[in-house]
């Protein structure tokens, strides 16, 4: 009866109590950036600015070769958070843009792209241009704490390939118990490379934009960790909540990864059969990460894939 009323009291906590868990739906363009059309051998590059500038740059040698500016102009949107044009207009002292004075129609975009149409041509497709690489671990492992469970946690890289910062949070084992708040450095390194038994990791490389929403997660759970002022009494609430927070908002922008519905209902057998001594609900981040490892396997970032991507990267906590 106790255990029944726990569980019901968990349900209404997840689903009612704190709806900064599961995001906002909607996709918004961020334009400012650096951005090159996708379908040329030798692009320009356009890097928006947060000024209303725009500026063409090239490189001048080989494809690493540094990017020079060319030409200038003022750029507008028709509407900032929807928008469906964009007008550049040319400036005097900026050159000749190679865009001339003109207004593209903005026919979609996601977290990494967008697609531009001037009148009388074909749509172009344009990619963000980034020199960092992103992604998310979603880390476990089991039969490490008093009740069966262990370490759970999702963890974010971002690299240029010599450097690496890492943010992590969620439960680690301190001392002979656990705790909630940012992962040790000794914990997450575990999860660098393939875990072995009584472990699962999920390694999926992520755009710009999906990582600093999920950026924003981590660290607005540590920051809670650090103050004291996590949503609940107990963690193992917190770390749920943490977990579909951070992979749900994936999909803010589009459909990245195939997700499990974790909401207590007759579908949902991880969080029907946490309750049992022998799965205790804290069990129940292991297992949600266990699944989308399973259903997102195509996806999965090897370990000679991520390590050809951050080549001798030194890594710096946060």
């Amino acid at each position: 009866m106790r255990r029944s009323a726990y569980l019901a009291g968990l349900i209404l906590v997840l689903l009612f109590a704190a709806p900064e868990a599961f995001g906002q739906k909607g996709c918004e363009l961020k334009i400012v950036g650096t951005w090159s059309t996708s379908d040329q051998a030798n692009p320009i590059f356009y890097r928006f600015g947060q000024d209303g500038t725009v500026k063409a740059l090239s490189r001048s040698g080989s494809r690493d070769s540094e990017l020079k500016e060319i030409a200038s102009a003022a750029y507008v949107l028709d509407d900032p958070k929807a928008p469906k044009v964009v007008v550049f207009r040319e400036v005097d002292g900026g050159g000749k843009f190679p865009l001339g004075t003109s207004a593209l129609d903005i026919t979609g975009y996601d977290d990494g792209s967008m697609t531009l149409k001037m009148p009388g041509q074909t749509a172009a497709r344009w990619i963000r241009f980034d020199p960092n690489r992103y992604f998310l671990v979603l880390a476990g492992r089991v039969r490490t704490f008093y009740d069966g469970s262990g370490p759970t946690f999702p963890m974010l890289i971002k690299t240029d390939g010599r450097q690496m910062q890492i943010d992590a949070v969620g439960t680690y084992a301190s001392g002979s118990s656990w705790a909630f708040g940012a992962i040790p450095a000794e914990t997450y390194n575990q999860f660098m490379t393939e875990p072995k038994a009584d472990s699962t990791m999920l390694r999926l490389e992520l755009s710009a934009a999906q990582y600093e929403r999920s950026l924003k997660v981590v660290q607005t759970w540590a920051r809670r960790a650090r103050e004291g002022a996590l949503l609940y009494g107990d963690t193992r609430l917190d770390n749920i909540l943490l977990a579909k927070q951070v992979t749900e908002g994936l999909n803010q922008c589009g459909d990245r990864i195939k997700l499990y519905k974790l909401d207590w209902s007759l579908e949902d057998h991880i969080s029907s059969s946490s309750p049992r001594d022998d799965n205790p609900i804290s069990r129940i981040p292991f297992l949600y990460f266990k699944e989308l490892r399973r259903i997102n396997e195509s996806q999965h970032v090897g370990d000679e894939t991520f390590f050809a991507a951050t080549h001798s990267a030194s890594p710096t906590g946060h």
